[in-house]
């Protein structure tokens, strides 16, 4: 329903000429996010949490107001009265909607608006896997961190490669990161400012305003890792200041996890950080699960308990796709990181947990599936992306000759998995001049000038030869 407001912009205040009813609390309503977002997108039809205060115990005539992109607004349709409560709205982005302001308008006066941007689905297929070498990193390494995000005003599109293992499996500190063009491959990589500790197979996140309710151009945040060959893992949350041209300073200490950890799986999902499984003292794996909220300054909070991995699992796969997380693979033993040995204790199960907008914990269902990798398979990446899980690499029975090196799967709307395929000759990074039989590579998912997602492998050891690193970086 497209709704024609008569308003008045004055800064960030608008002035709305239209009624409701007197229930509600005195004063207008505050929206602070956006599914946790203080500069959100998302697609129509998805989707989306708003949070805030004053917004009524009850809608009444209360509304969610969208630009149509024409100067009038589109009211978001509320389903069902308890998606409507004084600091929290559950709705969808309707069809009409654009680029734009969004809103709160009850009977006490109109939230100031925040800025939001209508996202473009993107397909993804990967049943037509073809993958492009493009500019390799500066230093041969595996165990890194990649991570994507966009920063500033101007949405600069970045990846940056964080730590890792070096020669002779040494962690080292150093941190690339390179600027995207209008196509999909990249420019050149320039060193920033280098962690303040050597670590390898940590987990690496960006939080923006696009997905988190940080109000600076975002920060990017290095979680466990392990300070040597063996994996020895830290507990050390360090986090580094994003500039808009992709540069990062002032790295900090801001928190520690609840255990030490290295090979574990971080995401930021509607401003919250979530921390999966990962190998701790001794290498031995874990199954916790925990939530942090990231403030507007970009401090974490408490670490919150979730339902728990249904084993313990490192050297996996890990990533969020809709309302799930996804864990894919991995290995339940004592493995050192750096092994290139194929273990007994690797497996193929992919588990998901849902996760409950209106809290941001995972639901009482906790962690599911019964959908299984072609082979056992750990030390690989899964990227989730355009409704299907991409994996890639890995040591499994067949790694020394790439026989399964990819495979994918669709994810279905209610989080499950379908079964998987694979592909092989010369749709494999193996078969590219420098590509080798990968493992503990680093993955991302990221987003052309055009809109089209895509994967970017980078680095990683070799399964003929472990501790022979590679710096090839290759997108799809």
């Amino acid at each position: 329903m497209v709704r024609m407001h008569r308003w008045l912009v004055a800064g960030s205040a608008l002035l709305f000429a239209c009624g409701g009813d007197s229930a509600g609390p005195s004063g207008p309503p505050v929206l602070s996010s956006l599914n946790g977002a203080s500069r959100p997108s998302a697609t129509a039809g998805s989707t989306v949490v708003l949070e805030g205060s004053g917004f009524g115990a009850v809608q009444g005539s209360g509304e969610v107001l969208f630009s149509n992109g024409s100067g009038g607004t589109v009211a978001a349709v509320v389903q069902a009265g308890s998606d409507w409560s004084n600091t929290l709205i559950l709705t969808t982005v309707p069809a009409g909607a654009a680029s734009g302001n969004v809103l709160v308008h009850t009977a006490e006066g109109s939230s100031a608006p925040l800025s939001f941007t209508l996202a473009q689905g993107s397909a993804f297929s990967p049943s037509t896997i073809s993958w492009t070498a493009t500019t390799d990193l500066p230093t041969a390494v595996s165990g890194e961190a990649l991570v994507y995000a966009q920063v500033g005003t101007s949405g600069a599109r970045v990846i940056w490669s964080l730590g890792g293992a070096g020669a002779g499996n040494a962690p080292i500190t150093t941190v690339n990161y390179t600027t995207l063009g209008a196509g999909a491959g990249l420019g050149g990589w320039a060193a920033t400012t280098a962690l303040p500790a050597a670590l390898a197979f940590p987990a690496a996140v960006a939080a923006t305003p696009g997905n988190s309710r940080v109000s600076a151009a975002g920060f990017l945040y290095v979680l466990g890792g392990a300070t040597d060959a063996g994996g020895t893992p830290s507990a050390v949350v360090y986090r580094g200041a994003l500039a808009a041209d992709g540069t990062v300073s002032a790295w900090a200490q801001v928190a520690t996890l609840p255990a030490p950890l290295h090979s574990l799986g971080a995401v930021v999902f509607h401003g919250d950080l979530y921390v999966v499984g990962g190998a701790t003292s001794g290498n031995v794996p874990v199954a916790t699960v925990y939530r942090s909220r990231i403030s507007s300054a970009g401090d974490l909070g408490a670490w919150q308990a979730q339902a728990a991995l249904p084993f313990r699992r490192a050297h996996f796969g890990f990533g969020v796709y809709g309302e799930y997380l996804y864990a894919v693979g991995g290995d339940s033993g004592t493995v050192a990181p750096n092994s290139g040995a194929q273990s007994n204790s690797a497996f193929s199960d992919v588990v998901y947990a849902r996760i409950s907008v209106q809290t941001g914990n995972l639901t009482a269902a906790g962690w599911s599936g019964t959908t299984h990798l072609n082979k056992d398979r750990s030390k690989l990446s899964a990227e989730l992306a355009g409704g299907s899980v991409l994996v890639t690499a890995g040591i499994y029975n067949g790694a020394s000759s790439g026989s399964s090196e990819e495979s994918y799967a669709a994810l279905n709307v209610d989080g499950s998995v379908g079964s998987f395929n694979g592909a092989t000759g010369s749709n494999t990074i193996a078969s590219l001049v420098g590509g080798g039989n990968l493992f503990n590579h680093a993955a991302v998912t990221y987003q052309d000038g055009l809109g089209l997602l895509h994967v970017l492998v980078a680095g990683g050891d070799d399964v003929n030869a472990p501790g022979t690193k590679h710096r090839g970086v290759f997108w799809y």
